[in-house]
């Protein structure tokens, strides 16, 4: 039987960037993914006939410029185009935002340009702080950042409000319109059941749930599949259709991984791109974690929070916007009545029920990328957020899933009046879908609710034993969306996960 220096659990992006990472510092890895290929969420397939599309989200968190530079992803074709236009549909009223400031200023109401552009330097510096403090090494032991004297550095979290205020209450201190402010909001919280209402959402601005990373040619596939291609350069081996079923546990140390029903794999250390309930308490046999330990993670807020339909049209839906700036279209579109809609919603996600007004994002990737449609003809997607994952009337029915699609064929005709006409078919993807597929609890591609005591260094938990990505079993490492940095930036919980193996294999803390 083989013996590996680091085994990763799942392909993701996340698994396959601590791979490389562990491989290139000269480490024998294996990664288990349960799926046919890798990729996890950068994935594209066919969900109708001749039409593709990435079908669990369309754009994942931003990927740090140096460790993008550092894995070459634009040279072998990973090159991800930021959106270049963010619309949101209100009542009859729209809100553009471009990406460029100039064109913002042509677009956002005078009373409110310096406002955006004060607020998108200081969003912009926060995430340099974050990107610097999620880089910097993560020894054994440390006491909490917070209120540790190099923290001092990284004051702009504890400015602004931005971890205690609401994201309504955040936005009001910087932006005077209110439809802009409305817009800005479903940037932050798309994808997600936030009520905007609510101490601590404010957070949601520092890590947006639409146009945040990119679109890539071909779709989000073309990221996960160059990711594959170099761990494999790298040395490192990915074996698919290798479901872990098991972490084994002994001593309050990680022994061995089980593959399907029998199949061990053993190595010195293990890396669960997972999230941290699933890691913890669906992979680890109860009885062999502290009671302590159980209850904690079982304590942890996670659960899936939107929807994802895919729509196949026969024809490029009529979006009276590109006819005035064809990129308009290229980006997110939200469709929303108000902040006290998003708050309903919420509300409504907590009931487990479908809300009536939610949030729906729509985006048209076939416009950026004509392969994914046959000639003449388009995807659109839609994301419907505060979607519960478990309804408190039962499963996900083909009843229910057809009621989703109404909903945002419903939104998506506010937007792009006669867009019904042109459906030729669906597919409805539930948070039990993502859950099966994925692995995500819940179908929640967050890892977790992200909440003041659940992000940056307190995610997934602050103290020491799980710091820089390691777990208070020896030997296991969570890199998955549960830890830091997540969901600010992509890439950097594996890269985290990785270097600490690294530290503890030389140091001679693993056997």
């Amino acid at each position: 039987m083989d013996r590996f220096d680091a085994a990763v659990i799942g392909a993701g992006p996340e698994g396959l960037i601590a791979a490389i990472t562990l491989a290139r510092a000269g480490s024998r890895v294996v990664v288990l993914e349960k799926a046919a290929e890798p990729g996890g969420r950068a994935a594209t397939r066919e969900f109708h006939p001749g039409f593709r599309v990435s079908p669990y989200t369309d754009e994942l968190a931003a990927i740090p410029a140096r460790l993008y530079r550092a894995l070459g992803l634009a040279r072998r074709g990973a090159v991800l185009a930021p959106s270049p236009a963010s619309v949101c549909v209100s009542d009859g009223r729209r809100s553009v935002i471009f990406a460029d400031e100039a064109r913002s200023a042509r677009t956002v109401p005078a009373a409110a340009r310096a406002g955006l552009a004060a607020l998108r330097r200081e969003l912009a510096g926060i995430a340099r702080a974050l990107e610097e403090r999620a880089s910097a090494p993560a020894p054994l032991a440390r006491p909490g950042w917070l209120a540790s004297r190099r923290s001092r550095r990284y004051a702009p979290w504890l400015d602004g409000g931005w971890m205690s205020a609401s994201l309504d209450e955040a936005l009001r201190a910087r932006i005077d319109d209110p439809l802009l402010r409305l817009h800005l909001a479903a940037d932050a919280v798309s994808g997600r059941a936030v009520s905007p209402l609510l101490a601590g959402t404010a957070l949601h601005a520092l890590a947006p749930g639409a146009g945040r990373s990119g679109q890539a040619p071909g779709g989000l596939g073309r990221l996960g599949a160059v990711l594959a291609n170099i761990a494999r350069e790298a040395g490192a081996t990915i074996r698919c259709n290798a479901p872990v079923t098991d972490i084994r546990v002994k001593g309050s140390r990680a022994a061995a991984l089980i593959v399907g029903t029998r199949e061990k794999v053993e190595a010195r250390a293990f890396v669960s791109a997972l999230d941290v309930r699933r890691t913890m308490l669906n992979l680890i046999a109860w009885n062999e974690l502290p009671t302590a330990l159980v209850k904690r993670v079982g304590r942890y807020r996670i659960g899936g929070q939107a929807a994802r339909i895919l729509f196949a049209l026969d024809a490029p839906p009529d979006f009276a916007l590109a006819r005035e700036a064809e990129d308009a279209a290229a980006g997110p579109i939200h469709v929303t009545e108000s902040m006290e809609a998003l708050s309903r919603a919420h509300d409504a996600w907590r009931a487990g029920v479908l809300p009536d007004s939610p949030l729906v994002t729509l985006r048209l990737p076939s416009l950026a990328d004509p392969r994914l449609a046959p000639v003449g003809k388009a995807v659109m997607t839609a994301t419907i957020s505060a979607v519960p994952s478990q309804m408190s009337d039962g499963g996900w029915t083909q009843g229910k899933r057809q009621h989703l699609a109404a909903l945002a064929l419903a939104a998506a005709e506010r937007a792009m009046p006669g867009v019904t006409s042109r459906l030729l078919g669906f597919e409805a993807i539930v948070g039990p879908d993502i859950e099966q597929e994925l692995g995500a609890t819940g179908g929640d591609l967050d890892g977790g609710e992200l909440a003041p005591d659940q992000a940056l260094d307190f995610r997934p938990f602050g103290d020491a034993a799980w710091r820089g990505g390691r777990t208070p079993i020896a030997s296991l490492y969570l890199a998955g969306p549960s830890a830091a940095a997540s969901p600010f930036f992509l890439g950097m919980s594996g890269e985290r996960a990785a270097r600490a193996v690294i530290h503890d294999l030389k140091a001679g803390l693993r056997r």
